[in-house]
């Protein structure tokens, strides 16, 4: 429980202080330090500014950004969605039409006349295989 308010305690502190600025120290020996209060006997002394807590303004704007990021992902996801839809669609009908074109080409296969054409056999039956028939035995 100790810790626990140690850390809050900690966290409200960081977040009531208001926005100070960092002092870049060089001393001389070219060590760099950085620290919240001006630089002392060293050679070269920068402010380096941190950055300073948003405005309302900066916030609104954040979040009608963050909205606007929303809705585009939102549609960019329905243009695919659409898109699939549609690539799915002519899938669909490029089936169909191989389907039309098996049918029509078995129709004209069945329509066209069957040419008799005499079977030779190599092995010398003037029949087909499974149609010749033993010779009749006499009956006695």
């Amino acid at each position: 429980m100790r810790r626990h308010a140690l850390a809050a305690a900690l966290l409200l502190a960081t977040a009531a202080s208001p926005a100070q600025g960092l002092f870049k120290c060089t001393d001389a020996g070219g060590r760099v330090t950085y620290q919240e209060t001006p630089c002392t006997g060293a050679r070269a002394e920068k402010r380096m500014d941190t950055p300073r807590p948003e405005t309302r303004d900066e916030v609104e704007a954040r979040r009608q950004l963050e909205r606007e990021a929303t809705r585009g992902d939102e549609l960019a996801g329905r243009f695919a969605d659409d898109a699939r839809g549609r690539e799915a669609a002519r899938q669909r009908e490029r089936e169909a039409l191989a389907r039309e074109e098996r049918n029509r080409r078995l129709r004209e296969a069945k329509e066209r006349p069957v040419e008799e054409v005499p079977w030779n056999t190599p092995w010398g039956f003037p029949a087909k295989p499974g149609q010749a028939l033993p010779p009749a035995k006499p009956k006695s």
